[in-house]
């Protein structure tokens, strides 16, 4: 059979990967809808996907399955209705829009309500089948054990709390809770996670971040994949958002705001000021454990992991039983607002089975990082390229946890390499390399989210004007921006053809990447996590100056104790006075200092190298 899985929002890519899978074990044929707007946040690129109508209606699908509201009527194939949240008392959840052909729910509570409203209108089925989005609680409910774990030792917290909210204006509570969100953050056991729908207001996504940045035990998740953080947190914070049932479905506690729910079994209060207090008393004595019971009995009583399998199975024997639809028929209003929506149909049917992508191309991109002994920094670099078709690792046989971590990532491939210097090592990596376009990071880099969008929006182009684009980077000193000191303008090409660059021979470390071509600037910074404390950046300081040294007797160069001490200390001059590390405090003291550390080690050990080759 072949199915369409359909996106018009970035939620649904989680409601419909269980799908997909099931899908894939049973041989059956499927292709991906994902609106242009949200392609660059689609998970699984290298599936087979478009973002045009006219691809769908040349599909000839036999099922459609839609985890939203509406859908094209002209498309051949029965129209699925499997529903984006467990949030029954929204505006519009029960709202008939004559789009769908059957309703898959998620347990009693809604069969019911469908039922009554089937029996009205007798015009689709509904067949109760469990929803795929929690099949990860039945198969492996620890999947991010070793993560939440990891997080609560590096920030020495022994709860992990969620902050999740509806991005609904009338109800979201985003307004109200930041100034108390940094009071909860001043009991260092409590680490807070915020997550925010794709669609929350800019501004309060903004003000958020920045909260974020300035509060140490306070975590921005631009991460979509919502699942993860649920089975990490302890205690999730919210308003009037589907999240809390996906959460109480985990046997723990949750607090609301304002919520609108008519069958409340959880703490809901309307004073925000309460929150500390609300949160202490939920965690130490959780009062509505015994209430939640219900929510499961009547909203999702599947605890299988099989609701993905349900679904498929369901259709392919309503399909066996009762055909393929070719059409919906609906009002005129109704196709008016569709093909306002969609446009109209073009009849194109089976004349193209060609993917019309090709006017729009989106190219495929690599990552590449080399790591030795990362395991302070490989997740938080490798959970900011989700959005990679491929990622490679080469590892230089590092003795910590590193291993251990990307081994929790199954889309990444490891390489086990020796490490001779960084010129070899990473034109080593660019063999492993299967596309074209690479984007090379140090393993202590994070790519933000609007750099995100500026690097797909670039890839997705008609056409790409440069061969390699720099990228400026904020340097953070622990996890405090560092403002002066010298780095002010650091910037380094970081994406790149494969086909037009290489790293340059003879350059063992800060090498130099040839490039082929013209180069390009990004707008959108990366961050640098460069300085962890002091014995470790000391450390890269010193054995990058002993790299350079290399470097130096290779070339035949020779320095004097004068040279040492004006060149070391021109450096410190330079940093701290000239590039305004003074106005770093404390911090710039250190930075510059162990720079000009490198300098002087770099003499020191050159020096050393032609005495014990004299």
């Amino acid at each position: 059979m072949r199915f369409i899985l359909f996106c018009q929002n970035n939620y649904a890519f989680g409601i419909l990967g269980p799908i997909m899978e099931v899908l894939k074990e049973q041989g059956h044929d499927y292709l991906w809808f994902v609106r242009r707007k949200i392609v660059k946040d689609f998970p699984f690129r290298q599936e087979n996907h478009t973002s045009s109508i006219i691809d769908l209606e040349a599909y000839l699908s036999d099922v459609i399955f839609v985890p939203g509201n509406e859908v094209p009527y002209y498309l051949r194939g029965l129209k699925v209705q499997i529903f984006h949240g467990l949030a029954g008392e929204k505006k519009g959840h029960f709202r008939m829009r004559s789009y769908f052909d059957l309703y898959l729910t998620q347990g009693p509570y809604f069969t019911e309500r469908f039922n009554q409203l089937r029996d009205r209108y007798n015009n689709f089925d509904v067949i109760e089948t469990g929803w795929p989005k929690l099949d990860i609680y039945g198969k492996n409910r620890d999947a991010y054990a070793s993560y939440k774990n990891e997080l609560l030792n590096k920030h020495s917290a022994k709860k992990i709390l969620l902050y999740a909210p509806t991005f609904s204006p009338k109800l979201t509570s985003g307004p109200h809770l930041s100034d108390e969100l940094k009071k909860l953050a001043n009991n260092s056991d409590h680490l807070i996670l915020i997550k925010f729908h794709p669609l929350m207001e800019k501004k309060w996504v903004l003000a958020y971040q920045e909260l974020a940045a300035e509060t140490r035990n306070i975590i921005y998740q631009a991460e979509n994949n919502i699942i993860k953080f649920l089975l990490v947190a302890d205690l999730l914070i919210s308003d009037t958002s589907s999240v809390i049932y996906e959460f109480l479905l985990l046997d723990k506690p949750a607090i609301t705001f304002k919520s609108i729910a008519t069958n409340i079994r959880w703490e809901n209060s309307d004073d925000y000021t309460a929150l500390s207090a609300l949160v202490e008393r939920n965690l130490k004595e959780d009062p509505f454990a015994d209430s939640r019971a219900e929510i499961y009995q009547r909203y999702h009583p599947y605890n299988d992991g099989r609701s993905a399998l349900r679904m498929v199975k369901t259709v392919e024997e309503y399909v066996t039983a009762k055909g393929i639809p070719e059409r919906r028929d609906i009002s005129l209003l109704r196709k008016i607002k569709i093909n306002s929506m969609f446009g109209r149909a073009t009849g194109v049917g089976i004349t193209t089975g060609k993917m019309l992508q090709d006017a729009f191309p989106v190219r495929k991109l690599t990552v590449l990082i080399i790591t030795y002994n990362e395991e302070d920094n490989i997740r938080r670099c490798l959970d900011s390229i989700s959005f990679a078709d491929e990622v490679v690792v080469v590892d230089s046989y590092s003795e910590d946890k590193t291993i251990e971590i990307i081994g929790n990532y199954p889309d990444v491939t490891l390489v086990k390499r020796t490490f001779t210097n960084f010129t070899d090592q990473k034109n080593a990596a660019i063999k492993h390399a299967t596309n074209n376009w690479i984007l090379f990071l140090d393993a202590d880099e994070v790519i933000t989210p609007a750099l995100k969008e500026e690097i797909l929006e670039l890839l997705k182009s008609k056409s790409i004007p440069h061969a390699a684009y720099w990228f400026y980077r904020k340097f953070m000193f622990k996890d405090k921006r560092l403002r002066f000191s010298g780095w002010q303008t650091d910037k380094n090409i970081r994406l790149f053809r494969k086909d037009k660059c290489e790293f340059t021979e003879g350059r063992l470390v800060h090498e130099t990447l040839e490039v082929n071509g013209s180069e390009g600037t990004f707008k959108s910074k990366l961050v640098h996590y460069s300085y962890k404390n002091y014995e470790d950046y000391r450390g890269k300081m010193l054995k990058y100056g002993q790299l350079r040294a290399q470097e130096e007797y290779r070339k035949g160069n020779k320095n004097n104790t004068i040279s040492k001490v004006i060149k070391t200390g021109w450096k410190f001059f330079n940093h701290y006075i000239l590039r305004l590390g003074i106005l770093d405090g404390k911090k710039g003291v250190i930075i510059c200092y162990l720079n000009a550390l490198s300098v002087y080690e770099r003499h020191r050990h050159l020096e050393k190298l032609w005495r014990e080759n004299a």
